[in-house]
């Protein structure tokens, strides 16, 4: 009966976990200067649909203020995190999200930064899957615990990715 029960667990586990690769175009509000960008970034993620762990690099983002494209460097703006989507109706899903700078994991284990001074990002917002195209909307920010900054949901945002 043990046998039975770890198989079938082992079994359901391995049909809802998946790994995915995403790209994907963003349009962010930049609060303090008004400034519309749309970063273009590429995402691994790996879970089951409700939550996953994601790695997330922004390659390179356009400001429409300014008519400037500015490209990324890959290490310094990847970004690692857990993403949950528990679905609301049919398709449509609300997206939770937690993630920090590598960058900044890398400072910290190198001792040239303090974990308290290291801001972890937040993002919620709802969506939908239309197909493979996943498109969702809502407000993203940074929690700060030293000296105590939190700016939690405080910039505007729309992405649409495409998983493969």
């Amino acid at each position: 009966m043990k046998k039975l029960t770890l198989i079938s667990v082992l079994v359901l586990s391995a049909m809802v976990f998946s790994i995915a690769f995403n790209v994907g175009i963003g349009v962010n509000l930049d609060m303090s200067s008004g400034s519309v960008e749309t970063p273009v970034f590429a995402e691994l993620s790996v879970g089951t649909p409700l939550i996953r762990g994601v790695v997330q690099s922004y390659i390179f983002s356009f400001n429409w203020s300014s008519f400037v494209v500015k490209g990324f460097s890959i290490p310094d703006h990847s970004y690692i995190g857990l993403v949950a989507t528990p679905g609301v109706f049919n398709n449509f899903y609300v997206r939770l999200q937690l993630y920090w700078s590598l960058n900044h994991i890398f400072q910290i284990i190198e001792g040239s930064r303090k974990p308290q001074g290291t801001p972890l990002y937040s993002r919620i917002g709802f969506g939908s899957y239309i197909g493979k195209f996943m498109l969702d909307g809502g407000f993203d920010g940074y929690w700060i615990l030293e000296p105590l900054n939190t700016v939690p949901f405080a910039r505007p945002y729309l992405a649409l990715g495409y998983s493969f």
